[in-house]
Order: structure tokens, then C-alpha cells, then sequence
């Protein structure tokens, strides 16, 4: 009998976390910043970017033909070289936020095909932004990137956090631990 054992470590391949709000002091940031310092603890090649570090004049009508050099070094930094995205989502207005759907909107798809991506939702709600998850896994299968099954789902963040903005609940931190393992 011939048996195959095929082990993928993470540890070896980079990983661009996104905070996906551009909102100062967010919750979602925190998250981020905990979820990133998990990864590194466990030895993965592993950067961070907020929709926050977005060059100012972002949003303008060449944005969708033309990469200027702004996002191109963005690319450059935490797209291209990434293979595995993870998406830190707040719920806005019972989805994801509108500048992550405009920022992935603009990346030429290329950058995204074939790649690996993970969601966890954030939210003040008990759904921990579900359907929000439930959106932004649509969008990202239409950019061909393969989406992790488990997809934490933080509800009550504010309990969650201490007021340094730190990870503090023992669930919390198992369903990021448990995440990053997988």
C-alpha cells in the first residue's frame, strides 16, 4: 500500500494581513496587530497593511486603467510577493467596508489568482459580520484566491479588548490561535 503525506508550512511562505478599514483607532486594527504578532510568534514571513496606509488621493476617476505609483509600491510590498491574504473585516452597514471592495477593485486581478486568503469578521453585533464574510468570499472566489473554510467570527468586540486595544478574551484568542494554525 502506498501512502502520501503532504505537509504545508506556513511558516515558509509570506503572508499580508489587512486591516480593512481605513477608520482611525478601529477595533479591526487592533485585531489585526494581535492576529499579526501571532503569526510572527510562530515563525511565519508575515506583513502588515491598513487600508488606513491608502495614499491620499486614492480615490480618483483613473484609479480602474491606471496603477499609480503610490498603489504600485503597495503591490509591490503586500501584494504581489504575498501568497496567503488575511482580511480583518468590520461589519459596515451589515457587509464588509466599501474601501477594501474599492481597494481590491483596483489591483490588477493577476496579483490575486491562485493565492490563499482567510476572513475574520469583527463586529460589535453577535454575528460577528457573517454576512459580511459571507461577501467578501464571493468577491475574493471571483478573483480565483482559495478561502479558508474557517472564518472566526468575533462578536462584542468591545468586550473582547482591553483598553490598550489588546486581544484579552480567552475565545477570542483560541479562534486567532486555531486560525493561524490552519
Amino acid at each position: 500500500m502506498l501512502t502520501c503525506s503532504v505537509t504545508i508550512i506556513f511558516a515558509h511562505r509570506m503572508i499580508t494581513i489587512i486591516s480593512s478599514t481605513n477608520r482611525n483607532n478601529s477595533r479591526s486594527e487592533d485585531v489585526s496587530r494581535e492576529y499579526h504578532q501571532i503569526l510572527k510568534d510562530k515563525g511565519a514571513d508575515v506583513r502588515f497593511f491598513s487600508m488606513g496606509q491608502l495614499p491620499v488621493g486614492f480615490l480618483h476617476p483613473e484609479m480602474y486603467k491606471t496603477v499609480s505609483a503610490d498603489m504600485q509600491a503597495i503591490i509591490d510590498e503586500f501584494i504581489a510577493p504575498a501568497e496567503v491574504f488575511v482580511f480583518i473585516i468590520p461589519e459596515y452597514n451589515g457587509s464588509y467596508p466599501g474601501i477594501l471592495k474599492t481597494f481590491l477593485d483596483t489591483i490588477p486581478p493577476k496579483y490575486f489568482r491562485e493565492k490563499r486568503a482567510g476572513i475574520i469578521g469583527v463586529s460589535d453585533g453577535h454575528a460577528g459580520n457573517l454576512r459580511g464574510e459571507e461577501h467578501l468570499t464571493g468577491v475574493l472566489h471571483y478573483l480565483r484566491l482559495m478561502v479558508h473554510y474557517a472564518q472566526p467570527k468575533l462578536s462584542d468586540i468591545d468586550k473582547m479588548l482591553d483598553e490598550n486595544g489588546r486581544v484579552v478574551d480567552e475565545r477570542a484568542l483560541r479562534l486567532l490561535n486555531d486560525h493561524a494554525e490552519k
